[in-house]
């Protein structure tokens, strides 16, 4: 049977748009149509942006924690430390095992307010970096009145007592904060206090991240 010129230009056209249609449907319809490997298809920008936290404990950039802030006074930090209720009786704000790290520049000036939330007594100092778990409650303090009150450290506070103390962070090197109530910083009650000479400003660091103390309380 022959085909007329007609019918052929007919089938050509036919198998042409076939192919178009297939190509277009291969390259352009999403992949539960086409079956595509997902893998290769290129990643999608977006515009959108991570939140900021208001914790302060994820990674650099989130909102700054409320236990923690820069003193009116130049190069102060002002550190509220609390031993929380929670699982893990042996805490500073949460952390324990070094969990924490505080870091601030040498020479600056550190105030602390202290409050136990437990039923237990805890103390918290600031001591050398190889006494952080010591089991019987003889410690030395890092710099001078790093430990506050001699009697509330080595005794630990009853709960909901807060008490304050400061001190000048004026060596560098790693320290470590601990409850002095025997027993406790071998029990995993300490955490680390890092004092950093060309330092610009304090940090803190979680497993979150690290979080540069920016604002003042």
């Amino acid at each position: 049977m022959k085909i007329s010129p007609l019918g052929a230009l007919v089938v050509a056209l036919g198998a042409c748009s076939a192919i178009v249609f297939w190509i277009v449907g291969y390259f352009v319809l999403p992949n539960q149509v086409t079956h595509r490997n997902f893998a290769a298809n290129p990643k999608i920008q977006t515009s959108v942006s991570p939140t900021s936290g208001s914790t302060g404990q994820g990674a650099t950039g989130q909102g700054q924690a409320a236990w923690y802030a820069l003193d009116k006074v130049p190069k102060t930090l002002d550190l509220s430390i609390t031993s929380k209720n929670g699982d893990d009786p042996m805490n500073f704000n949460g952390y324990s095992k070094g969990a924490l790290k505080i870091t601030v520049p040498a020479g600056w000036t550190v105030n602390v307010t202290y409050n136990n939330q437990q039923s237990v007594n805890h103390s918290v100092g600031f001591v050398p970096w190889s006494e952080r778990e010591t089991p019987n409650g003889q410690f030395t303090a890092a710099f001078k009145g790093s430990t506050g009150p001699s009697d509330k450290f080595q005794s630990g506070v009853p709960q909901n007592q807060p008490y304050k103390f400061s001190f000048v962070a004026n060596q560098a090197g790693k320290y470590a904060l601990v409850c002095g109530v025997p027993g406790h910083a071998a029990g995993g009650m300490w955490d680390e206090f890092d004092v950093v000479a060309n330092a610009k400003a304090p940090t803190i660091t979680t497993d979150q991240g690290t979080v540069t103390v920016s604002k003042t309380a």
